[in-house]
């Protein structure tokens, strides 16, 4: 195993660490009793909805962070990274198409994957507690929606940084690992506050 390896094996490892520990922190936060500054405008049984609702999302958390972590270890040290690499290198030369296709059959096979677990929670999970107002069609339609954006956008962001890689030499590892690291800390700290006031009126983002 080389450096290179290591510090993605840790990055995923400590990410995985740092989301469930938050997600254990909002467990410890739940409170089903309604805050005194909002006994007179909102109302008490509701509000334990809400907090239950809260908790169990947050238990089905832990099964889908656990899964996804497993399924990219897995695919990992079975060399299934290095297979697909192989086969997208057997149907195009040019390196940035290449990129693309792999990535693209990345996302593909993790959004085949996480499937299941979106369906579960927005049709079993939110209808339990009256919080889903989706149908099945609109679910539908917002997921090729949401392909269809991630291809463009994503797509061109990603050519932009194989194009970044093929330009800048050996270094250009390190200053994307810089950036994305970055990245990650501003989003965890994003999460944290956000969680903090979802923790206690989970129903008020609804």
């Amino acid at each position: 195993m080389n450096i290179f390896m290591v510090i993605i094996l840790s990055a995923l490892i400590a990410d995985y660490v740092i989301k469930i520990t938050t997600e254990l922190l909002n467990l410890k936060a739940l409170d089903e009793k309604l805050p005194s500054e909002f006994e007179d405008v909102y109302d008490a049984e509701r509000y334990k909805k809400s907090q239950e609702y809260a908790r169990v999302n947050t238990r089905f958390g832990f099964v889908t962070s656990t899964w996804g972590l497993a399924v990219v270890l897995v695919f990992w040290f079975a060399g299934g990274f290095n297979w697909l690499d192989q086969v997208v290198r057997g149907l195009v030369s040019n390196s940035i198409w290449a990129g693309l296709l792999f990535a693209g059959m990345l996302v593909i096979a993790k959004t085949i994957i996480s499937m299941p677990f979106k369906i579960y929670r927005t049709f079993v999970i939110e209808e339990r507690f009256g919080f889903n107002k989706t149908t099945p069609a609109t679910f539908i339609m917002d997921f090729i929606k949401g392909l269809f954006l991630g291809a463009v956008i994503g797509g061109i962001l990603f050519a932009g940084v194989l194009l970044f890689f093929e330009y800048t030499g050996s270094m250009a590892w390190l200053y994307c690992w810089v950036a994305t690291t970055v990245f990650t800390i501003f989003k965890h700290s994003r999460q944290v506050g956000v969680n903090c006031f979802s923790v206690r009126h989970p129903s008020l983002l609804k």
